[in-house]
């Protein structure tokens, strides 16, 4: 199966609810012996595979090459709309910028990202729910942007050496991951919680990189499968091409 990059930023790259499975009975137990069906029973082709219909490690065959399609190309342009010139600002070495501190260039990428929030609410030509079939899971890897190393796709690049960002619907949700969830989750982690939200002293809980960084996402990047119906089909993770964090 082709393998393709989806980033239309760059010229460098081209593009839990686990139902948990009951026990089955057949009916004539006279003729049949009570069976158990568990996870590592499936298949790996069984499109009923729990690891496929809602992967919840990036482990899982439905991860890696899952058949969901991802609806995030219009939230893709609006959010590089709002960071274009932020992240067009950051120097390549440090200081990245001349803001004084982590906290105050948090409180401005914050507020960049609330704005970018209300806009995606009030939008409904962006999907709500970014995949289809649901999921409730997946990550975003942060990495340095411009790379300095040979980069046409995300296969260029070592996910295990990038810093983590967990999106997580709740297990019962019937949409999965949507589009606010997304928003939110990647601004907490990167920029810490609003204190405007009510919890004083929140903003400075930021989860990536470090106080000297300045970090701004210049865009996202990540494999789709190759396909003749115009749908994207992501393959593994989602990649924050960050500007303003170390090499």
């Amino acid at each position: 199966m082709a393998e393709q990059s989806k980033d239309s930023s760059s010229e460098t790259s081209s593009a839990p609810s686990n139902g948990n499975v009951t026990p089955t009975t057949s009916i004539n137990e006279s003729l049949f012996e009570n069976q158990a069906v568990g996870i590592d029973d499936y298949d790996d082709d069984d499109p009923n595979d729990p690891e496929m219909i809602n992967p919840q490690s990036p482990e899982d065959e439905g991860y890696r090459e899952g058949e969901h399609e991802f609806h995030f190309s219009q939230l893709h342009e609006l959010i590089k709309n709002h960071t274009t010139a932020a992240a067009a600002a950051i120097k390549p070495k440090k200081p990245f910028d001349d803001c004084p501190s982590r906290e105050l260039h948090n409180k401005s990428q914050r507020a960049i990202w609330r704005r970018i929030r209300e806009e995606a609410a009030k939008d409904h030509n962006i999907p709500n729910a970014l995949f289809s079939p649901p999921r409730t899971y997946i990550e975003v890897r942060v990495t340095e942007w411009p790379r300095i190393y040979h980069y046409c796709c995300p296969c260029d690049i070592v996910a295990e050496a990038c810093e983590a960002i967990t999106i997580r619907a709740p297990a019962d949700s019937e949409v999965g991951i949507t589009k606010d969830m997304f928003i939110q989750q990647v601004s907490e982690a990167m920029y810490g919680r609003d204190p405007d939200e009510g919890q004083e002293g929140a903003g400075d809980g930021y989860k990536i990189a470090g106080e000297d960084d300045r970090p701004v996402i210049d865009h996202f990047d990540y494999m789709i499968h190759g396909s003749n119906d115009g749908k994207e089909r992501i393959m593994g993770h989602i990649f924050a091409m960050t500007r303003g964090i170390p090499e």
